[in-house]
């Protein structure tokens, strides 16, 4: 029987955190491009209604991929359950991400290209910054469960 420390669970809160922070900051950098008239309105509101869409397809992907930790865990499936609950997640995201921006692109109308621009460009900024942060938990959750001599 193993301790409940052996597996370390999947950081739901960090990497919600960690998405709302990257998304908030790029929304703030199109605005102040916007406010600086460096680009249009047009623009501006496909390439936000894009990030809109990488942001709630992370979400997504994310609670995924708790879902499949938990289950793992449960199931005795070890220490890689956490990067195989993850592989779960970015495999919903790559599908969500452009489903959403092509819900989005016939539902309402846009010009493709800064629709594009904003679902592509937040998706893979929000991946890097999740990638690090969960890299950064399993480091430390690596770190204090080997003992100490």
């Amino acid at each position: 029987m193993t301790s409940p420390s052996a597996h370390a669970e999947f950081p739901l809160g960090r990497l919600l955190l960690v998405i709302a922070s990257t998304a908030a900051s790029l929304i703030v950098l199109w605005t102040v491009l916007k406010m600086g008239g460096l680009v249009g309105e047009d623009v501006y509101k496909g390439v936000i209604l894009g990030l809109c869409c990488a942001t709630l397809s992370h979400i997504f992907g994310t609670f995924v991929g708790s879902f499949f930790a938990a289950r793992m865990v449960s199931g005795g499936a070890g220490g890689g359950s956490i990067l195989s609950a993850y592989l779960a997640s970015t495999t919903a995201r790559f599908v969500a991400t452009p489903a959403l921006a092509l819900s989005l692109y016939f539902l309402l109308p846009q010009k493709p290209a800064p629709l594009l621009l904003g679902a592509a460009a937040g998706h893979l900024l929000i991946m890097v910054a999740d990638i690090a942060t969960l890299m950064k938990y399993l480091q430390g959750s690596a770190r204090s469960s080997t003992p100490s001599a």
